[in-house]
C-alpha cells in the first residue's frame, strides 16, 4: 500500500531494520519531519543521499531506506546535526521523493520480509560464515563491531534477523552497506556479506603472511641494533618516556566532548605537561588535572524512562503509603514527558529515622531509568568538601559532587544528598553555603569546583535531600528545596509493610525461607504494639530479623519442622518481656500531672509534666533538662495562673508560703520547643488546686499571658504519638483544625479530639468545672499577644 512518510535525511549512514542505535540528522529537517510524523501518526524514514549529491528529489536519493521510531527526545545539538537515538523497523522502497513546506516527504511502500523458501540454503550460508569468523579470529576484532555481532549470534536461526544485524556489525564503505540494504532476498543478503568477508580474509590473510615474512627477515645484528638504541634511549632519557602517553591523553580530550571552555583549559594544561619532566611532582598535578576533566561525563546521559504507569508500580512495590511522594514523582514524570524541558526539581525528605526516605529516592532512580549515587553530609564541616580544593598543592582534588559525577557516568544521574540537616561548619568554611549554587535550578547549569575552575552543568541532575529536622537548615538553602514530609506510619501501616517488604526480606536474608516460615498477624500485631514504639519501622526490621535468628540456631540444629507458624504465644518465649506497654498513659488521675505531646526528630513522643508544691517562698523551680524556650512557657504558664487566682477560686496569700517545682522527666534528655504551656498550666492548677487531671487526655499547644491558645506544628507526629501510647483524647488548639486533614482516617476516628482557642476552655475540660471570680480582660484584636502567632515547632 502506498503511503507518504517524512523523510529523515542522512549522508553515508546506513542503518538496517531491526537495530537500535544512534545517527545525526541535519538540523533543518529533525523538527518539521518530526512534527509532521506525530500528526499523520506514520514512522519517519531513514533515507540516505547518494554520494556528492545534495538534490532534494528523486534523483538525489537511494530508492531504499528504513522505516523507525525516535526512542526518546534528545536535545542535545552537536554542530549543525541532531543526535538521534533511534529504533528501525522496516525496509520502505521510496517511487517520489517531493519537498512541501521545508520538508522531505517520501511516496512508496514498506516492503514486507520475504518468505522464507530458501531457509535450508541460508542457514547453510549462516554456517559459512561463522565458520570463516573462527578461521580467520582476527576479523571478529578489527573489521566487525563486537556488540552487534553478540546480537547477530543470538539470531543465527533467523536468516532475515541475521543478515541484518551482521551487516550491521560489519564496518565496511556505505555504498557496500546500501547495496547490502537494497538485496532483499535473505539467502542473497547472505551470499553477499560471505562474499564481502572473505574478502576482508584475504586481505587479512596476506597482511599477516607478509607482517611474519618481515619479521622472519630481520637477523640477529640487527636485532641487537634495535635494542642497543632502545636501552640508549631509556637511559637519556631516564623515565621521560612519556609520548604516547601524551598523545593518549590528548585524544582523550577530544573524544570526551567537553565544551570550548573545559577544552581550552585542558589543551593549556597539556601543552605545559609536555613542557616539564613528566617524572615531577608539577607533572603529576597536572596529569591527574587533565584525567579527572576526561573522567567525568559531558554528554553522556541515561535514557531516561518517561512511563507513568511503569513508575507509579515501581514506587508501590517498594513503599506502602506514601501517597504524596508518589503523586509528586507522578507529577514530574507527567510534565516531563509533555514539555521534555521541563528542569528537575530539587526534593527534600523531611521525617524521623526509619520511614524510607533513602530507599524511596532508589525506588525513584529506578523508576526514571536514571543512575543513582549517594553522598552522606552528616559531620562534614569543611567547604572543599563540597567545591573541592583549589589546585596550589600536591594532593588537592575535585569536591564530593564532582566525584560523585564521576561515579555516575553520566550527566543525568539521581544525586542522594544524605543527612542535611547535619552539616556544620568550622574555620574551614560553611558547606551549607556551597550547596546554595548547585541546588539552585537557576544557576547549576553553570556550576564551578574549585579544582576544575570551569562551569560544569548540574541541570540535568536529580537532587534528593533528606533530613529529619528543618530547624538546622540554613533558611536560604531551605528556600531552594520542595519540602516533602513523612511523618510516620500508623499501625496498619507498619503491618502492611512488615507483611509485604520486611518479613520476606528477614526470611531469606536469614535462610529461614526454606522451611516455609510463616509469622501468624496477631504474633506480628505483638511485635509492633509491645516490642517496638517508632515512627519508622527500623526497629521493627530488627525486632523481625532478631526473632527469626532465634530459630535459626535450631534450624541449623535440625530441629525445625520443614513448616514453621511462629504464633502470638512464641514472642514472649524467644525475645523475653515486652519492652513496652500498649498504653503507657499514666493508670490512674493523680494531681500536679499533665500529659503533654511533644514533637522530636524521631517523631511524635509522650510526655509527662510534674508539679508540686512545698513549703517556701514564692520561689518556682523548674528540671528536666529544658532549654530557655520551653523554660519561658513554663513562667508564663505560672504567671497566667497568679494573675487570674481569683477565677480558679486559689487565695492569693496561698503563693507567699509556697515554692513550685515544675519537672519533666527523663532529665538526662534535653527537651525544647514552643508547645508546652497549655500542659504546664494544666499541671500547675491542679497542684495549686488539688484537682487531678484525666489521666486519658493529652494535650499540645502554647499558651500567652493573656490566655489564648496558639497553633503549634508537629500536629500529625503528636498524634500518631498519642495513638501508639493509647491516649484516645486529644486537646488541641483550634488554629490547629487545618492540620487535621493530614491526618489517616484510622487515626482520626479512634481520637476524641477537642479544639480549644482559649486556657479556660481546656480547664473546662480537664476538671469538669466553671471557673469563678473575676479576670484579666482579653486585649484588643492585634495586642492579646506579644508573641508571634504562627505556628511553633
Amino acid at each position: 500500500m502506498q503511503m507518504q512518510i517524512p523523510i529523515l535525511p542522512v549522508q553515508e549512514t546506513v542503518v538496517f531494520p531491526g537495530v537500535d542505535t544512534d545517527v545525526t540528522v541535519a538540523r533543518p529537517h529533525m523538527p518539521d519531519a518530526l512534527q509532521y510524523a506525530m500528526e499523520q501518526e506514520t514512522p519517519l524514514l531513514l533515507l540516505n543521499r547518494r554520494p556528492e549529491s545534495t538534490d532534494n528529489n528523486t534523483a538525489g536519493f537511494y530508492t531504499i531506506g528504513v522505516t523507525l521510531q525516535i526512542q526518546n527526545f534528545i536535545s542535545e545539538k552537536v554542530g549543525n546535526e541532531y543526535i538521534c537515538s533511534i529504533r528501525t523497523m522496516h525496509r520502505f522502497e521510496v517511487s517520489d521523493v517531493r519537498e512541501s513546506d521545508g520538508i522531505l516527504l517520501a511516496l512508496g511502500r514498506e516492503l514486507d520480509p520475504p518468505s522464507e523458501s530458501g531457509t535450508v540454503e541460508s542457514l547453510q550460508q549462516i554456517a559459512r560464515i561463522l565458520q570463516l569468523l573462527k578461521q580467520v579470529p582476527g576479523l571478529t576484532k578489527d573489521k566487525l563491531d563486537s556488540g552487534y555481532l553478540e546480537k547477530a549470534n543470538r539470531l543465527a536461526s533467523q536468516p532475515e534477523a541475521f543478515a541484518d544485524m551482521f551487516a550491521q556489525a560489519m564496518k565496511i564503505p556505505a555504498v557496500h552497506r546500501q547495496g547490502l540494504l537494497e538485496t532483499i532476498t535473505p539467502y542473497f543478503r547472505l551470499t553477499r556479506i560471505y562474499e564481502l568477508l572473505d574478502r576482508e580474509a584475504l586481505s587479512y590473510r596476506l597482511e599477516k603472511d607478509l607482517n611474519d615474512k618481515v619479521r622472519a627477515n630481520i637477523d640477529e645484528n640487527q636485532k641487537r641494533y634495535f635494542l642497543n638504541e632502545k636501552m640508549k634511549a631509556i637511559r637519556e632519557e631516564l623515565g621521560e618516556d612519556g609520548k604516547d602517553e601524551l598523545k593518549e591523553l590528548e585524544e582523550r580530550i577530544q573524544n570526551c566532548g567537553m565544551p570550548d571552555e573545559a577544552n581550552r583549559k585542558a589543551m593549556e594544561e597539556l601543552h605545559r605537561l609536555k613542557l616539564m619532566s613528566l617524572s615531577s611532582a608539577e607533572a603529576s598535578v597536572s596529569r591527574t588535572y587533565i584525567q579527572w576533566l576526561t573522567d567525568i561525563p559531558w554528554k553522556k546521559r541515561s535514557a531516561e524512562r518517561l512511563d507513568i504507569q511503569r513508575a507509579r508500580e515501581i514506587l508501590d512495590r517498594d513503599h506502602y503509603a506514601l501517597d504524596e511522594v508518589k503523586d509528586r514523582i507522578t507529577e514530574f514524570l507527567a510534565v516531563r514527558k509533555l514539555t521534555r524541558k521541563y528542569r528537575n526539581p530539587i526534593l527534600c525528605f523531611v521525617g524521623p529515622p526509619g520511614v524510607g526516605k533513602t530507599s524511596l529516592a532508589k525506588a525513584i532512580a529506578e523508576a526514571t531509568g536514571r543512575k543513582f549515587v549517594q553522598m552522606s553530609l552528616g559531620g562534614v564541616r569543611d567547604e572543599a568538601e563540597i567545591r573541592g580544593h583549589r589546585r596550589t598543592y600536591i594532593g588537592a582534588i575535585p569536591g564530593r559532587i564532582i566525584y560523585l559525577m564521576k561515579k555516575a557516568g553520566t550527566v543525568n544521574p539521581l544525586m542522594l544528598l544524605d543527612e542535611i540537616d547535619k552539616l556544620s561548619s568550622d574555620f574551614r568554611g560553611d558547606p551549607s553555603s556551597a550547596l546554595l549554587e548547585a541546588l539552585d535550578p537557576e544557576q547549576n547549569d553553570h556550576f564551578v569546583d574549585h579544582y576544575l575552575d570551569v562551569d560544569y552543568d548540574l541541570s540535568k541532575v536529580f537532587f534528593v535531600v533528606t533530613a529529619n529536622i528543618l530547624d538546622t537548615i540554613p533558611p536560604a538553602l531551605k528556600d531552594r528545596l520542595e519540602i516533602i514530609r513523612l511523618p510516620g506510619y500508623t499501625f496498619n501501616e507498619k503491618r502492611e509493610i512488615a507483611t509485604r517488604h520486611l518479613i520476606p526480606k528477614k526470611l531469606k536474608e536469614t535462610g529461614m525461607h526454606r522451611f516455609d516460615t510463616r509469622i501468624e498477624p496477631a504474633a506480628l500485631d505483638i511485635l509492633i504494639e509491645k516490642y517496638t514504639r517508632e515512627a519508622g519501622v527500623r526497629s521493627l526490621e530488627r525486632t523481625i530479623e532478631k526473632l527469626l535468628r532465634k530459630y535459626a540456631v535450631d534450624a541449623a540444629s535440625g530441629k525445625l519442622p520443614d513448616h514453621l507458624s511462629i504464633g502470638d504465644g512464641d514472642i514472649p518465649e524467644q525475645l523475653g518481656i515486652a519492652p513496652f506497654r500498649k498504653q503507657i498513659a499514666e493508670e490512674k488521675p493523680q494531681t500536679g500531672v499533665a500529659t503533654g505531646l511533644a514533637w522530636t526528630p524521631t517523631g511524635g513522643d509522650v510526655l509527662f509534666i510534674e508539679v508540686i508544691t512545698m513549703p517556701g517562698n514564692d520561689k518556682i523551680q523548674i528540671t528536666g533538662q529544658l532549654g530557655d524556650v520551653m523554660k519561658e512557657s513554663v513562667r508564663a504558664a505560672y504567671s497566667y495562673i497568679r494573675a487570674n487566682h481569683n477565677r480558679f477560686g486559689i487565695d492569693r496569700d496561698q503563693f507567699k508560703d509556697i515554692d513550685i517545682h515544675v519537672h519533666i522527666p527523663e532529665g538526662a534528655i534535653p527537651k525544647d520547643g514552643p508547645s508546652a504551656g497549655v500542659t504546664v498550666a494544666s499541671a500547675i492548677l491542679s497542684a495549686l488546686s488539688d484537682q487531678p487531671v484525666s489521666h486519658e487526655i493529652a494535650m499540645t499547644g502554647e499558651i500567652t499571658l493573656r490566655g489564648r491558645v496558639l497553633p503549634v506544628g508537629g500536629i500529625k507526629e503528636k498524634l500518631l504519638a498519642a495513638h501508639r501510647a493509647g491516649i484516645t483524647n486529644i486537646i488541641l488548639p483550634a488554629d490547629n483544625e487545618r492540620d487535621l486533614k493530614d491526618i489517616p482516617d484510622e487515626i482520626r476516628n479512634a481520637l476524641n479530639i477537642n479544639l480549644v482557642a482559649n486556657v479556660l476552655d481546656v480547664f473546662r475540660i480537664l476538671f469538669s468545672i466553671e471557673t469563678s471570680g473575676t479576670a484579666l480582660p482579653e486585649s484588643p484584636e492585634g495586642q492579646a499577644d506579644s508573641r508571634p502567632s504562627q505556628p511553633a515547632n
